[in-house]
C-alpha cells in the first residue's frame, strides 16, 4: 500500500508541479507587461531626472556667464580710468570696427560733406572709431582733419595733454 500512495504522491506532485508550471507561464506576459511598464517609469524618471540635471547646468552656466561679463565690464570700467587707457582702447577699437558698427549709417556710401555733417554729433568714443576705420579704409584728409579738431576741443584732450 505504501506503494500505491507513493505512486499517487508521485503522481499528484507531477500534476502539481505542472499545474504550477502551467501557472507560471500563463503569468509571464502579464509579469512581462508589469515589467516593460516599470521600466518605462523608471525612464520616465531618469528623464526627466537627466532634463534637471541640464537645466542646473545650464543655469549655473549662464549665471557664471553673467558673472564674468559683469566682472569684465567692471574690469574694463576700473582700467579705463587709468589716465591714457581709455583713448587707447578708443583708438584700438577704430582699427578694428567695421561700417556696420559706425555710429553713422551707410557711412561708406556717404559724401565726405555728409560725414563731416554727422561728426559733430557723436561722442569721444564715436569719433574714435570713425577716425580709425576712416584712416584704415580711405584716409581723407578733410575726415580726419574735422575728427581732430572735435577730439581737440573735448574736455578729455585738454586733461591728457
Amino acid at each position: 500500500m505504501d506503494l500505491v500512495k507513493e505512486t499517487q504522491r508521485s503522481v499528484y506532485a507531477t500534476v502539481g508541479a505542472a499545474a504550477w508550471v502551467m501557472e507560471a507561464v500563463r503569468a509571464i506576459p502579464d509579469q512581462m507587461g508589469q515589467a516593460w511598464e516599470r521600466r518605462s517609469q523608471w525612464m520616465d524618471r531618469a528623464g526627466e531626472a537627466y532634463d534637471d540635471l541640464a537645466g542646473r547646468g545650464q543655469a549655473i552656466m549662464g549665471g557664471a556667464r553673467q558673472e564674468v561679463q559683469d566682472r569684465v565690464g567692471q574690469v574694463g570700467e576700473a582700467a579705463r580710468r587709468i589716465p591714457g587707457v581709455a583713448l587707447a582702447e578708443e583708438k584700438m577699437t577704430g582699427m578694428v570696427v567695421d561700417a556696420d558698427q559706425l555710429p553713422i549709417a551707410d557711412y561708406d556710401s556717404l559724401t565726405v560733406g555728409e560725414i563731416v555733417q554727422k561728426l559733430r554729433a557723436l561722442s569721444q568714443r564715436e569719433l574714435q572709431m570713425v577716425e580709425g576705420y576712416e584712416r584704415r579704409q580711405r584716409a581723407r584728409a578733410t575726415v580726419l582733419h574735422r575728427i581732430d579738431e572735435l577730439l581737440a576741443k573735448s574736455p578729455r584732450s585738454a586733461a591728457t595733454t
